[in-house]
């Protein structure tokens, strides 16, 4: 359960239940002899009943006693009054039975019965002065105690804050202060410290039983885990709360400021790394001297992977947002024989690596780690080749660029490819967009023109026939047409242009041209993520 939730009910708490009342000294003879299903209620003040409209001056949580002087003539009256003090929420009456009522009326303790409200018969002998000093003295003295301790709390955990301290030292007095197991986890549910020994699940002894009390750590509409506590099935005391509630507050400044230097330092990298990457000059020396501040070794062969990612509402963004460390980390630990260098991209991330085996094995890996984050995600992963120098990581970077560009226009949005995978699309991709052009038009302007003149699909059509090599049956399935439909719109293609077996090389420019409006198409589309 959420503190919050339990603060809220610990409000509740304040004051000393019925049943502490009647254990003290001024109460000594005093018994329960109605509602005793409510002798947990608390009581947080005490008042006389000195009118028969004491109703209206009642705020809850009241111990009333009365003589029943006021109702001396209506002792009827003390009946109807019970539901009425239990509904505005006063916690028990206590009547002295002497010469204004020698017995209680038997409707009056079925009422109180009927809604728990406790009803306490106190002697004749007790004075009324003495139950109010000695219960309001009880309830102010343990107030005192929960702002005492509350105090102590503050001081030890800002204490710890204020040193400088770590998460896992916090927690450790945390633990001290409650005497109980405790832990921080991130928002992705993993544990980052703990103290107290916590208890493990008794069918999975590698992982933590799940704990009974949770508080949230958040800084304002940003949340970064929680503090958590095993508290063996007991209630918390209120002061068990509050610690909690601090704690988290503290682990909230500690964690922010913490990542306000790791967002810091993300940046930094970022822009050394784009640096690194973009095909400008750079000063070789220079550029090797800042890698060597951050820990890289970039004086070995590396090759250069994109990762987009992508779910049902489309790009994921990753850079400057809350996911963006947990992806950095996963993809590094995905990877971590290859020595990764990884940055986060608006939609992606970027990846160099020292090949410890071939690139597309590594870039199957990382898909696969980086697909198991969410339901729902895809994962686009393009590898470029392999360069010995730093000089030419540029050019694996752009390789990769262009193996994401045209994967994605060729696989949809989930693949992992290398720039060995492209095949004719490699070569293409080099070509001037313009000579594309000049050949896509050549070859398909008039099935373009058909297309976009009557909103046909006989491109569409040309694509799948060549895809299930001439399989007409096969195409008009995956088109989902009727074969005479498929029959007829590879007539018009015919017409068209030309004849799709003329020859050879006829065939070939064809083909050749329907990769290469797929090129154009892919170009057209190319996100500014790489840039």
């Amino acid at each position: 359960m959420a503190t919050r939730d339990l603060l809220a009910s610990n409000r509740s708490r304040i004051g000393i239940t019925v049943d502490m009342a009647l254990a003290l000294p001024c109460l000594d003879g005093s018994r329960l002899v109605a509602g005793t299903q409510g002798r947990d209620r608390r009581i947080r003040v005490v008042n006389i009943m000195e009118v028969p409209d004491i109703i209206r001056w009642m705020r809850g949580g009241e111990l009333l006693l009365t003589t029943a002087y006021p109702v001396r003539d209506d002792v009827s009256a003390l009946a109807r009054l019970i539901p009425e003090l239990a509904s505005r929420g006063v916690t028990a009456l206590g009547v002295k039975l002497g010469p204004y009522l020698d017995a209680f009326p038997q409707e009056m303790l079925e009422a109180a019965d009927s809604c728990d409200f406790p009803i306490i018969e106190i002697p004749p002998d007790v004075i009324f002065n003495d139950i109010l000093s000695e219960v309001l003295g009880t309830i102010l003295n343990k107030q005192a105690m929960e702002l005492e301790r509350s105090q102590t709390i503050h001081e030890c955990l800002t204490g710890v804050a204020l040193a400088g301290g770590s998460l896992q030292q916090l927690l450790g007095a945390l633990s001290e202060l409650i005497h109980l197991p405790v832990a921080i986890k991130d928002e992705h549910q993993q544990v980052i410290a703990a103290a107290g020994e916590p208890p493990h699940d008794t069918g999975h002894p590698e992982v933590l039983a799940p704990p009974e009390v949770t508080t949230p750590i958040k800084a304002g509409t940003s949340h970064h885990g929680e503090v958590v506590a095993w508290t063996g099935g007991e209630a918390l005391q209120p002061h068990q709360l509050m610690a909690m509630e601090r704690a988290a507050t503290i682990s909230a400044m500690a964690i922010a400021q913490e990542r306000a230097l790791v967002s810091r330092e993300q940046r930094h990298r970022t822009l050394l790394l784009m640096e690194l990457v973009s095909g400008l000059p750079f000063d070789r020396a220079e550029m090797l001297r800042r890698a060597d501040a951050m820990g890289w070794e970039l004086e070995q062969p590396r090759a250069a992977l994109l990762v987009e990612l992508a779910d049902s509402d489309g790009p994921l963004r990753v850079a400057a947002q809350p996911v963006e460390e947990h992806l950095v980390q996963l993809a590094q630990a995905a990877v971590p024989h290859s020595q990764p260098i990884v940055w986060a991209l608006p939609t992606g991330l970027g990846v160099l690596v020292a090949p410890h085996c071939d690139s597309a094995s590594l870039g199957q890996t990382l898909h696969d780690s980086l697909a198991n984050v969410g339901s729902g995600l895809r994962v686009m992963v393009a590898s470029g080749r392999v360069y010995d120098d730093i000089a030419d990581f540029p050019k694996s970077y752009q390789e990769a660029v262009e193996t994401l560009t045209v994967g994605r226009e060729i696989y949809g949005h989930d693949f992992a490819l290398t720039h060995e995978d492209l095949g004719l699309y490699r070569l293409l991709y080099q070509l001037p967009v313009a000579e594309l052009e000049r050949h896509v038009t050549e070859e398909l302007g008039p099935l373009v023109d058909y297309d976009e003149r009557r909103g046909g699909s006989l491109l569409a059509t040309l694509e799948c026939y060549f895809r299930h090599k001439r399989n007409r049956v096969a195409t008009a399935e995956q088109l989902n047409v009727h074969y005479n439909t498929l029959r007829y719109r590879l007539d018009q293609i015919e017409r068209l242009t030309g004849g799709l077996d003329r020859t050879p090389t006829s065939r070939l420019q064809l083909e050749t041209a329907l990769h290469a409006h797929r090129v154009l198409a892919a170009k057209s589309r190319a996100p500014g993520q790489t840039k």
